[in-house]
C-alpha cells in the first residue's frame, strides 16, 4: 500500500516538474527579442529600428511620461511578450479592467491601438 502512495506521489511531482520546466506560460514559442546591445535602452533602439511605432508611443500618454517598452512586452531577455498583454495593463488600470470585464470585449486592444492607446482602434 505504501509503494502505491509512492509511486502515485512519484509520478505527480514527476509531472510538475516537467511541466514546470517545459511552460512557463510568460514565452510562447517565436516570441524572443531579437539579439540587441542591451546597454541601449528600447526607445534609443526602436526610434531607428521602427520608427512608425516609437512616433505613436512618444506621442501617446504612455509616452509623455516615459511608460517604458517592458512594462507591456517584458524585459526581452527573459520574459518577452511580441504584443502587450491585457494582465500588464490591469497593474495601472485595475477599475478599466473590472469594467471591461462588464463588455463582450476580450482585450484591451479590441479598443486600444497598441502603441497609441488610442481609443476605438
Amino acid at each position: 500500500m505504501l509503494k502505491k502512495y509512492f509511486l502515485i506521489l512519484s509520478l505527480i511531482i514527476g509531472i510538475l516538474l516537467v511541466y514546470g520546466f517545459t511552460d512557463s506560460g510568460q514565452v510562447k514559442k517565436g516570441d524572443k527579442h531579437p539579439k540587441v546591445d542591451w546597454e541601449i535602452g528600447c526607445q534609443e533602439c526602436h526610434k531607428d529600428a521602427t520608427p512608425e511605432v516609437y512616433v505613436k508611443w512618444e506621442a501617446s500618454r504612455h509616452g509623455e511620461v516615459n511608460f517604458g517598452c517592458y512594462i507591456c512586452h517584458g524585459d526581452g531577455q527573459e520574459v518577452f511578450y511580441k504584443k502587450g498583454k491585457d494582465d500588464r495593463c490591469e497593474g495601472c488600470h485595475s477599475t478599466q479592467a473590472e469594467d471591461m470585464k462588464k463588455t463582450k470585449n476580450k482585450s484591451c486592444f479590441n479598443c486600444h491601438n497598441g502603441h497609441s492607446l488610442k481609443f476605438h482602434n
